[in-house]
């Protein structure tokens, strides 16, 4: 679980700052979006939070595992578009992408979250 809360707005930016477990004693992490460039990242993660790394091989034996249970299920493999050969590798931050996420869809839809809680099991 992971709380935010909205602490600055301008024209262009706002800023949310974000607990991993909702612990308000620890410090906490910074979100910025960027409402002009729409564009959202983590300008300093919480200190709770920590980095998940996948990397490349892990990334593709997984998009390999996905098209060989395809084709034993007589299904087509997916295509370049629906899933890339990854590239790189990929890092998150746990309960920061969780937070991001959430605000970012808001913001899609024309919403400004003043502050939210995400669970997930």
């Amino acid at each position: 679980m992971v709380k935010y809360i909205l602490k600055q707005k301008n024209q262009d930016i706002l800023t949310y700052e974000y607990f991993p477990e909702g612990d308000f004693e620890s410090k906490g992490g910074r979100i910025i979006l960027d409402v002009n460039l729409k564009t959202i990242s983590i300008s300093v993660p919480a200190e709770k939070d920590f980095l998940c790394r996948t990397t490349t091989k892990e990334l593709n034996d997984m998009r390999d595992a996905i098209n060989q249970m395809r084709i034993e299920n007589g299904e087509p493999e997916l295509t370049e578009d629906e899933l890339p050969i990854a590239t790189e590798d990929e890092s998150w931050y746990w309960y920061g992408d969780h937070a991001i996420n959430s605000i970012w869809k808001a913001f899609l839809k024309g919403k400004e979250l003043p502050e939210g809680t995400v669970m997930w099991y």
